[in-house]
């Protein structure tokens, strides 16, 4: 399983690797254990599987085989008919020229006038407001062991169990969370997905982040052409941002959807005419940071109903969307009911 594209820099790679077809068993294994090798470290790890596997959950996971370089995995129960989906973040480290420290909470690589940071998943078991505010607050305190401040936040992933009916306790902890270091006058607002996970456990809510900084690192926002930023509806989170290092650019799209230039759903009750806008407004960002669909290194689609698969894996095929670097997460509510799928994406840009 060899990644198609590498975001390598002076001292460090990133490699983007997905499984998205059916696999036997036995050799997931050895794939898995071949991504990791002698030298890599699991940055981030989400495994999709189906109901009827659940009771082999850990043989899909690279931290079962190298416990001390991984992060802990997010693993989703998947649809019945849907095989096993992989995809993870591994970064290499070269000897002499890069640091690793590694928790139970994160990873972080340092290098020539880089730091980056890709947290563990963050918990919180109960429905409620303070629950969530003590999980957003853990990502401070992940930072601080880590000498990293939240400015420094460029990506959130935000996993419900119910988003319809907590979708606004999490926007206030979100907002309570930003209110303590985020000002609109100095600094960009991180790309987000927030959408519903059938996640092992039943967790009410999964946190992920990750976070750079370092003299040999620019982070700004980026903006969608063809929609409004979030804020203007009151949601703390961006379209879009673009982490440049010396050689190559990282570019974080958030979960999107079809929401027009006024904040409105369209196309509602219409799935294949959403998955279309959706891959559209997708390029339109892509194309003004000088990318295409060709530089998706990942992506995940979130459909609401699994009935529409069919015509989601049509439609991606037809706009030349690379679906063997994209896993599907099937029966998932996105955060407004008439939205019938989402799409995220990380691009890698030379």
């Amino acid at each position: 399983m060899q990644p198609d594209l590498i975001l390598q820099e002076d001292g460090f790679c990133l490699e983007f690797h997905s499984i998205s077809e059916l696999v036997p068993l036995d050799k997931f294994q050895l794939l898995i254990n071949a991504v990791v090798g002698d030298s890599g470290y699991v940055l981030q790890e989400r495994i999709i599987v189906p109901p009827h596997m659940l009771v082999q959950e850990n043989n899909f996971s690279a931290r079962t085989i190298s416990p001390l370089r991984c992060n802990q995995p997010l693993i989703f129960i998947g649809h019945p008919d849907i095989p096993i989906q992989y995809a993870s973040i591994i970064a290499r480290p070269e000897k002499g020229k890069s640091r690793v420290e590694k928790s139970d909470a994160a990873i972080k690589i340092t290098a020539n006038g880089i730091n980056l940071l890709y947290s563990a998943p963050i918990f919180s078991k109960q429905e409620d407001g303070h629950s969530f505010i003590s999980a957003f607050d853990k990502i401070s305190q992940v930072l601080q062991s880590f000498q990293m401040q939240e400015s420094a936040i460029s990506r959130t992933w935000l996993f419900m169990n119910n988003i319809l009916k907590d979708y606004e306790k999490l926007n206030m902890a979100r907002e309570q969370f930003f209110a303590k270091w985020y000002s609109a006058a100095n600094h960009f607002i991180p790309a987000s997905t927030g959408i519903q996970g059938h996640i092992i456990g039943n967790e009410a809510l999964a946190i992920e982040f990750c976070a750079f900084f370092g003299d040999n690192i620019s982070i700004k926002q980026i903006s969608s052409p063809l929609q409004n930023e979030p804020t203007a509806y009151g949601k703390l989170f961006s379209r879009a941002v673009a982490v440049q290092f010396p050689h190559c650019k990282l570019l974080l799209i958030s979960g999107t959807a079809a929401i027009d230039k006024t904040g409105s759903s369209v196309y509602i009750g219409n799935f294949e005419s959403q998955m279309a806008f959706t891959l559209k407004i997708v390029s339109a960002i892509l194309s003004q940071e000088n990318g295409s669909f060709s530089n998706v290194a990942q992506a995940i689609v979130y459909l609401k109903r699994s009935e529409d698969v069919d015509s989601c894996l049509r439609i991606l095929d037809q706009a030349g969307f690379p679906r063997t670097r994209a896993i599907l997460q099937l029966d998932v509510d996105v955060c407004r009911d008439n939205l019938l799928c989402e799409i995220e994406v990380t691009a890698m840009i030379k």
